[in-house]
Parts: structure tokens; sequence; C-alpha cells
């Protein structure tokens, strides 16, 4: 099975992704703040990150700048900023929120199933 980390500081936001990400037969482990993830990621063998951009503190590119100097792994990001049109340089994929479920699983699996660089 594949191992995401989920990381949104809405904590409902966060339980949400990881019930319909098990839902779907994935091991999701949840995160809400930078030190929770980092830990996480660490603890983890995490496929794939899915990340919200606006994170309390920090923005999700600058984190996964920083999960990537660790140990490389796609990215996925989600932003509900409208200004947010580009994706930044350690994201793979940034989709807009809010995102339907079977879209936002498609993008995960094609994710998922490519080999990191």
């Amino acid at each position: 099975m594949r191992t995401i980390l989920v990381i949104d500081d809405h904590v409902s936001t966060c339980s949400t992704l990881c019930l319909i990400l098990k839902g779907f037969g994935y091991i999701a482990v949840g995160a809400t703040n930078a030190a929770d993830a980092e830990r996480e990621f660490r603890q983890h063998a995490v496929d794939l990150v899915l990340v919200d951009h606006g994170l309390a503190g920090i923005t999700g590119a600058e984190l996964t700048t920083q999960l990537k100097a660790i140990r490389n792994v796609r990215v996925l990001m989600m932003s509900g900023n409208p200004e947010l049109k580009e994706k930044p340089a350690s994201v793979d994929l940034l989709l807009p929120k809010p995102q339907l479920v079977p879209e936002l699983m498609a993008a995960i699996a094609s994710l998922v199933a490519a080999k990191v660089q």
C-alpha cells in the first residue's frame, strides 16, 4: 500500500482527506503543522505529500522544500488562493480548492504511479 502524508492546518480538512484516502486503499498520515509534518515524514516511507498552500507560519512550498531536502518525494499542493497560478518549484502538481474527489484521486494516482526523479 502507498503512504500519503496529508498536511493541512485545518484539522477537519486534514481528517476528511485522510478518511477519503483510506477509503481508496491508501495509508494516510495527517499533520496539522510543519513540525508534525516533518516528524511524520521522517517516521514513514511517504510516497506522496498532499499539502495545503496556506499553512500557519509557513507556506506549503517552503515546507515541501524542507521535506525534499530530507528525501525526494512527489508533492501535490492544493490552494484556495486564486492568486497562486503557477506551481512552486518544490511541487509536482498544483490543484485549486475545492476539488472533487474523483479528480483529486485521479491526480493522486498519477503522481503515486510516477517515478520520483
